[in-house]
Parts: structure tokens; C-alpha cells; sequence
């Protein structure tokens, strides 16, 4: 164990941000309620009073803010209009970013010892999100969209693998989020199910991807990326519950995300969803083959009874070749593009500005029109060149690495243990194999980064306290 240090008392209660930030807080409340009657705004003064007691609660509990984005961003990111545009800015801008500075805050004028971790993945991560930006200021034509979408697509996915990195969420806090992800589930396969049998019920912004399925979420790839993260976050739960009928239902939600995911009619997330099941197969065998069983006796019967038209219409997507050839002539322009300019690419968010100079027929394959590359790791290497790439990959790479290295030493169940640890990696591995698939880096939703840092976040968390300054611990701290 490392060693700990006794903290001076009075030193502590000064400077702890727990004590003082509640005062400035009410201060600046207080300030804020008189200038809003002073202006006769005075129905502003409920929400103000409101948001005071909510404040409090996030500084007691900051794990809230997770869960609080989890539970409101996927639902309402695609909505038009104003009232979600400002949940957009209070959830996604200030909510994250405000709670990693308190955060960061909290630990830089605290008296234990380790209470910023801060290593090399976390390093590159610092390099990384430096060096977007001077692409950026660099390269970029315009700018200051550019900065826009590296704030909602870098920043907040980076703020929230740091709250992760600084909080170290236990198992009573992943059980919390089991109700968000049951939830979740239920209503992304809810509103994909009504938007392909009933699509008179749903808002027009939830019904952009004609012939696909995609939730609240606009396409496909960020959907099923999304729906393997709340299973697999519910599937620990589910094998630790030890009542059967609470064990039955969570495990009958997340069969519900793996059709789901069958259900989006994409490639791309047919194969993340197979990489998934052979990671689950390798971890539990006989239970999930017995599973599979089950699983395919109700596919074929549904498909037979129920889901004629929707069984054909995915074996016409699996034997498609206009889709194909169209990805083929984007592979190439966008490694065309980024064979140009391999160093440091063109300029953050200018792959679409450059690519049609690079579009061609491909053989006896003819374009039609110019797409953006529907490849994540394309666009980041068409635009930041390999120094990006590089940098990008290196946070995952070395996590990955320090994992493998200590599978003999954790526990072998539990949301401590081995199996959730892979179980977040392949979260990790399916949307990066849906991002193969669809470009989830250049899109305007950021939710499928959030979720690719935050279970990042949360194999950090779980890894890093079996080492110090790189070095593997005789015990964990």
C-alpha cells in the first residue's frame, strides 16, 4: 500500500473546495437573484433557487454528473430547437468541463498523496488535444467552428475520461448506473422499433437514416455503440444479482441491446456486435453458448412469424454492393488525401473541404457523389496526419497494454475484476469497429467519443492502481 500522510486539520478546511465553494456559490447566487429582480426577470428566480441545492449535490457526489449526462445527452442531442440547445450547453458543455475543474481543483489543493493521477497515457491525451489545436489555429479554414467542434469533440470526451481518472468509480457507483443503462436501453430499442413500424409517432429528428434504426441518435454507428455500452454495463449486474427474477430481467435487456443492434440493418454495427459476442463467449462459454441457443431459437421464430420483410431487407444489406463500391471510392480518395499531406494532414475538420480533388472512378467503379471518408481513423489521419494518428492511439495502446499485464493478479468477478475489465474493452473494440464503418470523429453528435473515453475512463480507473510511475505494484494500491 502507499504510503499515506496525516493532513494538517485546519490547513485542510481552508483550502478544501468542498467548504469554501458552496459560500461563493450562495454569494454569486445571491448577486445573480437580485440583478434578475432588479430587471423584473423574476420567473428566472425558481430555477436559480433551484439550481443552488443541485450544486450542492454535485460537490458531495460529482460521480452525478456521469450519470446525469448519460442519462439526458443521448435522448436529447439530436433535438431541434431552443429549450434543448440550452440542456446542450448545460449538460454537455458546462456540466462535464465544470465538474473535471472541480475536480482537478480539489485534488491540486488536497493533502494526500496520489490524488492526481496523471501517467503517461494521460500524457499523450494533454499532447494530443495541444497539438488538435495548433492544427487547428495551424490549418483550419474557418477557425472558429473548428475550435467549436474540438471543444464539443475533444474536450468534453477528454473532461470526461479525466472525471473517471480522478474519481476511480467503485462498485457501488457502477451499480447506480445499471437503472440508467436499463432505462436507456429500453427506450433507444423502444423509439428504433417504433421508427421502423410506427413512424407517424416519432419527431422528424429521430427519423434522419431512412432504412436504418437508430434511436434518439441519428445513425447507426453512434446507436449501437451506445446500446453495447449500456449492456455491457448491465451484464456485471445481472450475473452479480442474486434474485432471479432481477437477474432474468436485466439479462432479458441486454438481449433487447444486441437485437437492437442487429435491428440497425448496418454492417458496420453487425460487426461490432460479433466482435462483442466472441469476446463474451471467450469470457463466460457455457453460459453464453446456452444463451446463443435461446437467442437463435427466438430469431428464427420471430423472423419467420413476426419479421419477414425486416429478415429480407437485412439479407439485402449483407449482399449489397452499391453500398460497397461507394465505401471502396471513399477509401481511396480519403487515402489519396491523406497520402498528400502524411505528416500533419490538412487541417482539423478540413476533409471534406479537400476530398473531392481526390475523388475518382475506382476501377469500373464509377462515383456518384463525394461522402465524407466513413472511417474514423481515415479522417484523423487525412487531417492531423500521423502525428495525430499516433498521439491518438497511444492513451488506448499503453491501457491496453498495462491490462494484459495484470489479468493474473484481479479479481476474477465483480466490477473489480477481470471479466468487466474486458467487457469495457469491448465496448472499446466495438466502437472503434463502428467507427470503421461510419466517421464518428467529424460528425456534429459527439456522443459516441464521450462513450469511447468515458469506458477508457473506466479501464483506467480499474488499471491504475496495480502500478506506479509506470511500474507494476506487488499489490494493488
Amino acid at each position: 500500500m502507499p504510503e499515506q500522510t496525516i493532513p494538517n486539520t485546519s490547513s485542510q478546511s481552508l483550502l478544501a473546495l468542498d467548504n469554501w465553494l458552496p459560500i461563493v456559490g450562495g454569494i454569486a447566487a445571491g448577486i445573480g437573484a437580485a440583478a434578475l429582480m432588479a430587471g423584473e426577470n423574476w420567473y428566472l428566480f425558481a430555477p436559480l433557487l433551484l439550481a443552488i441545492p443541485a450544486a450542492l449535490l454535485f460537490i458531495r457526489y460529482p460521480f452525478l454528473a456521469v450519470m446525469v449526462w448519460m442519462l439526458v445527452f443521448p435522448f436529447m442531442v439530436e433535438m431541434h430547437g431552443v429549450g434543448p440547445r440550452y440542456i446542450y450547453w448545460l449538460v454537455h458543455r458546462a456540466l462535464i468541463p465544470g465538474t473535471f475543474i472541480f475536480l482537478f481543483l480539489r485534488g491540486l489543493f488536497s493533502q494526500r498523496r496520489r490524488s492526481l493521477p496523471f501517467g503517461l497515457p494521460d500524457l499523450f491525451i494533454v499532447l494530443f488535444f495541444l497539438y488538435v489545436l495548433a492544427n487547428a489555429f495551424l490549418l483550419s479554414r474557418p477557425r472558429i467552428p473548428s475550435f467549436v467542434h474540438i471543444y464539443d469533440r475533444f474536450l468534453v470526451p477528454f473532461c470526461m475520461y479525466g472525471i473517471l481518472r480522478l474519481l476511480a468509480p467503485g462498485r457501488a457507483d457502477m451499480l447506480r448506473l445499471a437503472p440508467i443503462a436499463f432505462v436507456s436501453l429500453a427506450v433507444q430499442c423502444g423509439v428504433s422499433f417504433l421508427s421502423w413500424f410506427r413512424p407517424g409517432v416519432l419527431p422528424a429528428y429521430w427519423l434522419t437514416n431512412p432504412g436504418r434504426t437508430t434511436g434518439t441518435l441519428g445513425t447507426p454507428a453512434i446507436y449501437t455503440g451506445v446500446l453495447m455500452v449500456f449492456a455491457l454495463l448491465l451484464l456485471p449486474a445481472a450475473l452479480e444479482s442474486k434474485k432471479w427474477w432481477l437477474r432474468g430481467l436485466l439479462l432479458t435487456s441486454v438481449f433487447l441491446g444486441f437485437f437492437g443492434v442487429f435491428f440497425s440493418f448496418s454492417r458496420g454495427s453487425w460487426v461490432g456486435g460479433v466482435i462483442v459476442l466472441i469476446g463474451l463467449l471467450r469470457l463466460y462459454p457455457s453460459k453464453m453458448l446456452r444463451a446463443a441457443v435461446v437467442v437463435a431459437i427466438v430469431m428464427v421464430l420471430a423472423g419467420s412469424l413476426f419479421l419477414q420483410e425486416e429478415m429480407n431487407w437485412a439479407s439485402e444489406r449483407l449482399g449489397s454492393q452499391k453500398t460497397a463500391e461507394g465505401r471502396i471510392i471513399n477509401f481511396v480518395a480519403g487515402s489519396s488525401l491523406a497520402a498528400a499531406r502524411p505528416i500533419f494532414g490538412w487541417g482539423y475538420d478540413n476533409y471534406n473541404l479537400n476530398v473531392a480533388r481526390y475523388t475518382q472512378n475506382v476501377g469500373s467503379i464509377w462515383y456518384e457523389k463525394i461522402h465524407s471518408s466513413h472511417n474514423s481513423t481515415l479522417t484523423i489521419l487525412a487531417e492531423l496526419g500521423l502525428v495525430g494518428l499516433v498521439l491518438s492511439a497511444l492513451p488506448a495502446l499503453i491501457w491496453l497494454h498495462r491490462s494484459l499485464k495484470i489479468r493474473r493478479q484481479m479479481p476474477q468477478q465483480g466490477f473489480e475484476g477481470w471479466p468487466f475489465l474486458v467487457m469495457l474493452w469491448l465496448c472499446v473494440l466495438n466502437l472503434f469497429a463502428v467507427s470503421s464503418f461510419s466517421d464518428i470523429v467529424s460528425t456534429s453528435n459527439p456522443t459516441g467519443l464521450v462513450f469511447f473515453w468515458m469506458a477508457l475512463g473506466l479501464i483506467a480507473s480499474l488499471v491504475d492502481p496495480y502500478f506506479e510511475r509506470g511500474q507494476l505494484r506487488s499489490q494493488p494500491s
